[in-house]
């Protein structure tokens, strides 16, 4: 993640926080092809609504955000600890029933997706899923606030999961909607089971 882009976080928090009140809808179907109960790692949980759901629907959660501040109003929310933590500093190896990262690896250099999407692989567990999504480019860039976004095609995007392991299967689903600079977007969002 860019500095701007952590520094923006970091700074507009509590702004940021309060412009979404429901979970992701799509966060439901991809749990269904989790383990009930298992353990779930999310990249990127900004103010934990989408980890409020993953808890409520009575999963382990291991919730966890680059920013600080996001963090500590994730574990406000939750009443359990958010971890700190940059997405190429993941280390586990097959503990992870699932991994969700809602639009946040959508910040993150494109020169590191290759080994994020290994380090994701490693983490779960065989039959393990990750559900990850992304705004829809051929080049990166920067939008108003001065975020970092990859702005990654679905082609490049499904050359590097693929180059990440060896999937037992890869999905994809695509829409149009906004975010938090409330700007149209296409989006693309992966599906792939270990």
């Amino acid at each position: 993640m860019s500095k701007n882009t952590l520094e923006f976080y970091q700074e507009n928090a509590s702004r940021y926080a309060t412009n979404k009140s429901h979970p992701n809808s799509m966060l439901f179907p991809f749990l269904k092809q989790c383990k009930a109960g298992g353990r779930i790692l999310e990249l990127g949980t900004g103010a934990g609504v989408d980890a409020q759901a993953i808890l409520e629907a009575g999963f382990e959660l291991d919730a966890t955000d680059g920013s600080s501040e996001l963090a500590a109003l994730a574990t406000h929310r939750l009443g359990q600890e958010v971890k700190v933590m940059m997405f190429g500093d993941l280390a586990a190896i097959e503990i992870y029933d699932g991994v969700y990262a809602c639009a946040s690896l959508t910040h993150a250099l494109r020169e590191d997706l290759p080994s994020i999407f290994e380090k994701i692989y490693c983490a779960l567990i065989p039959g393990g899923s990750v559900w990850a999504s992304f705004k829809v480019g051929t080049h990166d860039g920067t939008d108003r606030f001065g975020r970092y976004y990859n702005y990654i095609s679905k082609d490049e995007l499904d050359t590097c999961w693929r180059q990440a392991g060896p999937w037992s299967s890869i999905a994809y689903e695509s829409w149009e909607g906004s975010g938090f600079d409330k700007v149209p977007t296409s989006w693309v969002a992966i599906t792939a089971t270990k």
